[in-house]
């Protein structure tokens, strides 16, 4: 084929493929956007757009909400924070509005579409202009509903106009009680910025306080009734559950059964916000610090009344007051360890000694014994390359790093007592202590120095596993389900850990043996008859 030919062939599908591609694909994007404008009942109006709206909700509450700086708000008939999400998406489902159909309506024709004096009317505004929608009754067929629009000029049951139905499942957004319309989150509380924390409850009479403070590594401290570390883990629970607390329902008139609610506290708090940089240096106004309060207060129809900030009051189940805990205990720092296990380079084990027949724990592990003895309950475990192992001993890599991982992040479930006599410590099984571990990390002269002692003692199966960290005088409770997998005592240690060799085949007879026993047996009975 002549080249010249070939190139104006080329070039003639090139031209072809382009309009294709810009005609008849992008172009049929652009087309059908169009005419989804054109359709659109409020045209030119987008989402964000919406400052107002006006409805009657489902359970029959005439409501008006604004979006002030961006926040949606209740203005009527209580005042309060709107839902966001519900609210937008009514905003959203206005402005995307569109008609599937129109018919022409004479005037004072309306009732037959249901848009008379019955009708629901929303109400909104966007960029200063009020715009009305009329919803009217269902189409006879299709699964449409009429409506009625009007811009700056109130639509009325008298006015001829053009009469449109649209797909019913879009007017869905607003149907819903007033209730599903409100913000049901109770605080506006950023966990983080939380600086000082005060929680009181009634006890023994009187009011229980507690005061938790940040310090400079951004650790919560207990600074009342005593001085010590408190459970991180648990302080930022309470307030990860204050700032997600939702309200199960509003309470907007003080009756007398409210008040009698009111007149309880079951628990209170206060706390101040972070006013500037991390380590506290205050460079915000004085009203981002000053103290904001939250109170759980008594039973109404089966539900807590709560007051927030400003008075403002909600229900909430009941069960919800058991996310917060009233005991001091509860706010202990409970972490025995928290070490990183790829540092952790030494693990010693050392079981208590048996009495005889019994297996009762007897006098302590160290001076007493024969050193052999001590040395045969003395367990060394080290870590080489991921890999943990014990010299002289053939035991399961798997199990000893399940182990591993287990002592270096080891928490206690509740905190027993700040001290313990030595007759209290022995009943718990921790004088002596059934299993002293020291755990190691680093290497060198430096694991000398990064050295942790625990002492475990005895299993209650009820209350869990007693344990402390050496020197510290605390005795704490560890979940009963670890013992499975903290070895108690050299037995178990033997049945979990050692590597069992595998059992001897057992010898049987080969198949030729078996056959000359045959033989023998039959020419024995031949012999005999």
């Amino acid at each position: 084929m002549n080249p010249r030919t070939t190139a104006m062939l080329a070039l003639v599908a090139l031209v072809l493929g382009a309009f294709v591609y810009f005609y008849e694909i992008e172009g049929e994007k652009g087309r059908e956007a169009g005419l989804e404008s054109e359709k659109r009942l409020f045209t030119g109006v987008e989402a964000d757009a919406v400052e107002s709206l006006e409805l009657t909700t489902n359970d029959g509450v005439p409501a008006r909400f604004e979006r002030r700086d961006g926040i949606w708000r209740i203005v009527s008939p209580v005042e309060g924070a709107g839902d966001a999400v519900a609210l937008d998406a009514i905003a959203s489902a206005l402005a995307q509005l569109a008609r599937a159909g129109r018919v022409k309506a004479a005037p004072g024709d309306l009732a037959q579409f249901g848009l008379g004096d019955h009708a629901q009317i929303v109400r909104f505004d966007a960029k200063s202009t009020r715009h009305t929608l009329r919803i009217g009754k269902a189409t006879p067929v299709g699964g449409n509903v009429y409506v009625m629009t009007s811009v700056a000029k109130e639509v009325t049951a008298e006015a001829g106009s053009e009469v449109a139905y649209v797909e019913s499942f879009r007017l869905n957004a607003w149907k819903k009680n007033l209730d599903d319309l409100r913000d049901r989150r109770i605080l506006a509380l950023e966990a983080d910025e939380v600086e000082r924390l005060e929680i009181a409850w009634p006890e023994a009479g009187g009011t229980f306080e507690l005061a938790l403070a940040r310090d400079a590594e951004r650790n919560w401290q207990i600074e009342k009734p005593i001085a010590a570390r408190a459970d991180q883990a648990t302080v930022n629970e309470l307030l990860s559950n204050l700032a997600y607390l939702q309200a199960s329902g509003f309470v907007d008139e003080r009756t007398p059964a409210v008040e009698e609610a009111l007149r309880e506290t079951a628990i209170s708090f206060r706390w101040s916000m972070a006013g500037g940089d991390k380590k506290g240096e205050a460079t915000g106004d004085a009203a981002s610090q000053a103290p904001r309060a939250f109170r759980i207060a008594g039973l109404l129809d089966g539900a807590r009344v709560v007051e927030g900030e400003g008075g403002g009051l909600h229900r909430i189940a009941a069960e919800r007051l058991d996310d917060f805990g009233r005991r001091l205990a509860a706010y202990r720092d409970k972490q025995l360890s928290e070490l990183d296990l790829a540092s952790l380079a030494r693990i010693e084990l050392e079981f208590a000694a048996k009495g005889p027949g019994e297996g009762a724990q007897v006098a302590a592990m160290t001076p007493v014994a024969p050193p052999d003895e001590v040395d045969a309950r003395r367990i060394v475990l080290v870590q080489k390359e991921g890999t943990w192992s014990s010299e002289g001993r053939d035991l399961d890599p798997e199990a000893l790093a399940g182990l591993a991982a287990n002592l270096v992040s080891l928490r206690a479930s509740d905190l027993v007592a700040d001290e313990m006599g030595e007759a209290e410590l022995a009943s718990l099984g921790l004088a002596p202590p059934a299993l002293r571990i020291r755990l190691i990390s680093g290497s060198g002269d430096t694991a000398e120095t990064a050295a942790l002692e625990l002492e475990l003692g005895r299993l209650d199966p009820e209350r869990g596993l007693f344990a402390r960290r050496s020197p510290d005088t605390a005795v704490f409770v560890l979940p009963a389900s670890l013992a499975e997998s903290l070895p108690l005592s050299l037995a178990e240690f033997e049945a979990r850990l050692v590597t069992k060799a595998p059992e001897p085949i057992p010898d049987f007879p080969s198949a030729e043996g078996s056959a000359s026993d045959s033989e023998e047996n039959a020419a024995s009975d031949l012999l005999e008859q």
